[in-house]
């Protein structure tokens, strides 16, 4: 299969247009002529990751954080990004599209929370459909924030989450937002939600929502995302058809870990 036909399914599943104006996303590295036969999907491309594509023989790294993100005006002889120009190794990125996209990182963390019917905190916007945006937010009648975390933390084989608030109250409406989620947090609360699901959240974010009432929970940052993007894995390998070996990495990990 052509790189170019790749790329058309990848915007098929998780639409360019749906990412932040601020985001670097789509085809960062590769020529659309050339043929791939083998792709690995990862959340950072790393240097682990590196590894792993150049010894599983991939043509194409699919990188949910883009591995170019800041302009460029010389390259680094060292960069990962540069190693793989040398090597025929394309780099793609979808990132805040993914965040944004109907089964993306977002709908993949509010499952695991148990929201049910769930509409974004940020709309993609007008035109687009309305399941289709930033964060999702919806209704958990009968939960309580311990069976939620207990949940999550089973959902994602996570030993540990980062809790601000009580514990010992219902969640009734639960907001999540994969990655550094602050942003969203005020639209959340506003729109009343009494959990905010996130990977991190800044210091004086967590002390306000636990001062309204509100339990922030962080699972540290690529955790939240690494679920949603192996299920991405699992979409593109049916979507490329059998022609091509689509494998999600067994290196990729979060930088931090419970010392």
């Amino acid at each position: 299969m052509k790189l170019a036909e790749a790329l058309r399914i990848l915007d098929s599943l998780a639409p360019l247009r749906y990412a932040e104006a601020w985001d670097n996303v789509g085809l960062l590295v590769g020529d659309p002529e050339a043929e791939i036969a083998r792709v690995l999907v990862t959340v950072d491309y790393s240097a682990e990751v590196a590894e792993e594509a150049r010894a599983m023989g991939a043509s194409l790294v699919v990188a949910y954080h883009p591995p170019i993100f800041a302009a460029v005006k010389r390259v680094p002889h060292d960069a990962l990004w540069a190693d793989a120009v040398r090597r025929g190794i394309a780099l793609y990125t979808m990132h805040t599209a993914l965040d944004s996209a109907r089964g993306g990182t977002n709908d993949v963390l509010a499952d695991a929370c148990g929201i049910g019917a769930r509409r974004p905190i940020k709309p993609a916007g007008p035109g687009e459909p309305e399941d289709v945006g930033q964060g999702r937010i919806g209704d958990a009648p009968g939960s309580s924030r311990r069976d939620l975390v207990a949940r999550l933390k089973s959902a994602f084989a996570l030993d540990h989450v980062m809790v601000a608030g009580s514990l010992d109250l219902p969640a009734r409406r639960i907001a999540v937002m994969a990655g550094a989620g602050g942003s969203l947090l005020e639209a959340a609360i506003q729109a009343g939600a009494d959990v905010f699901v996130t990977g991190e959240l800044r210091h004086h974010d967590a002390v306000s929502a636990a001062r309204l009432g509100v339990l922030a929970v962080a699972t540290l940052h690529s955790n939240s995302e690494r679920a949603g993007v192996r299920a991405f894995g699992d979409r593109l390998r049916g979507a490329l058809g059998p022609t091509v070996d689509v494998r999600s990495s067994e290196r990729d990990a979060d930088p931090f870990v419970f010392a």
